[in-house]
């Protein structure tokens, strides 16, 4: 009997009915109940979620306004400073917001001071600007840790509870152990994507902090060598 004759010959009416009685048997969940059979510890791990995407969307927010560039702004204060319009170029940095536009304020109000004054000042500030935008990201760092750490926990403890049935009702059904091990391991996917989603954010948003404060120090250094500029013009007058 060749392969086609094989698939004309009709299926046994029980074994139909056996294959729509299993299929009927196991209807399609919706993702939110099957991951609500994760257990309580997605709890814990849904708060972590939450804090971030809540660090993440202010760090972002908090660099963009602190770390912005703007040369127009920049070039108007050297020019400022060259002219020995000291008060002027001050007021126009303390009306920007960016974390530059305040160190390089903190450097003008010791300008009748000497230069390592003015660069200290100027040294605090930045570290200072540094420090508010660096600020929360260590709860990224902790998310990152903890997430994954919690869904495996959740794993762990499911299968406990899995063997720990096992060995008092002596039920080896395959059903029940696959069963309970898809809603533990929900627990790891849960805890991964969360440990992702806040590693991510933090060496992204480390990325553009480091790019800030490369851009605080080259600003801050034009606009001292602009104030050493003016001084030794003053003294050579």
């Amino acid at each position: 009997m060749n392969l086609f004759t094989l698939l004309q010959v009709p299926m046994d009416s029980s074994v139909v009915a056996s294959v729509d009685q299993v299929v009927q048997s196991a209807p399609e969940e919706s993702y939110l109940s099957l991951v609500m059979k994760g257990g309580w510890i997605l709890l814990p791990i849904f708060l972590l979620s939450l804090l971030s995407i809540y660090v993440i969307i202010n760090k972002w927010l908090v660099i963009n306004r602190l770390g912005k560039k703007d040369s127009v702004w920049l070039s108007r204060v050297v020019e400022l400073v060259h002219e020995g319009k000291i008060d002027k170029a001050l007021k126009f940095c303390v009306e920007r917001p960016y974390a530059s536009a305040k160190v390089i304020a903190a450097g003008l109000k010791e300008f009748d001071k000497e230069d390592a004054e003015i660069q200290e000042a100027m040294e605090v500030e930045a570290r200072v600007q540094i420090s508010t935008m660096e600020d929360q990201m260590n709860w990224l760092g902790i998310t990152a840790s903890i997430a994954p750490m919690l869904g495996f926990l959740g794993t762990i403890f499911g299968v406990i509870k899995i063997f720990y049935d096992i060995a008092r009702t002596n039920d080896l059904a395959i059903d029940t152990i696959s069963t309970g091990l898809y809603q533990k391991m929900i627990c790891s996917g849960a805890g991964l994507l969360v440990g992702i989603i806040a590693y991510s954010g933090y060496y992204i948003l480390n990325g553009r902090i480091d790019k800030a404060v490369v851009s605080i120090d080259k600003e801050s250094n034009e606009v001292l060598k602009a104030i050493r500029a003016n001084k030794r013009g003053t003294v050579e007058a």
